[in-house]
């Protein structure tokens, strides 16, 4: 059960935010699965930018900042899928100290993976509503797009961290426990 716990929890929590994220977008644009949501939207979005009366400047500085906004998100999606391994790899370490009463180490790992869905889902859904909204309100619809960014830090100030930096404390302590106990293993089994 402790194995499940750090091996396949975090891998299923996070195929949940992503489903709910994907059902909830289709849900809310009217596209099925098989359309390709945000290009679909994106095309929509840029197709619509001569109608709007710009000047070409502004068009191109809109296309640069949705498409800073769709690929900062894209890459962010990526790094998130490398940080869930090592997640998975550091939460056999946080578990050898909960035995012995120490689980500061493991809660913050649990905040960390349970932040980690929750950003997911909530980029890619704030890029999509940001992508649906520039139809009719071009700087709502940027401001939403640029805005799906900052949602990590946010998350960060409510004491959901997604990043891999971690108390160096706390993963030295879990790494002496886990060495004390090979130890004494050895030395009962002797």
């Amino acid at each position: 059960m402790a194995v499940n716990l750090f091996s396949l929890a975090p891998v299923e929590l996070y195929k949940l935010a992503i489903t709910l994220q994907s059902s909830f977008t289709s849900s809310i644009t009217g596209l099925t699965a098989a359309d390709s949501g945000i290009s679909t939207m994106s095309i929509a979005a840029l197709t619509n930018l001569g109608g709007f009366g710009l000047n070409p400047i502004m068009s191109i500085f809109c296309v640069i900042l949705m498409g800073y906004a769709v690929i900062k998100v894209f890459f962010a999606n990526l790094k998130r899928g490398g940080i869930l391994l090592i997640q998975i790899a550091v939460g056999s370490l946080y578990m050898f100290s909960v035995p012995r009463g120490y689980i500061d180490g493991f809660v913050s790992w649990s905040k960390q993976v349970v932040g980690l869905c929750l950003t997911a889902f909530l980029q890619a859904t704030i890029l999509v509503a940001g992508l649906m909204v520039f139809n009719s309100n071009m700087l709502l619809g940027l401001g939403l797009m640029l805005s799906a960014s900052e949602i990590p830090r946010i998350a960060g100030q409510f004491g959901l961290d997604t990043s891999t930096k971690g108390n160096l404390m706390s993963t030295i302590y879990a790494a002496q426990t886990a060495v004390n106990m090979t130890r004494t293993l050895r030395a009962v089994a002797k």
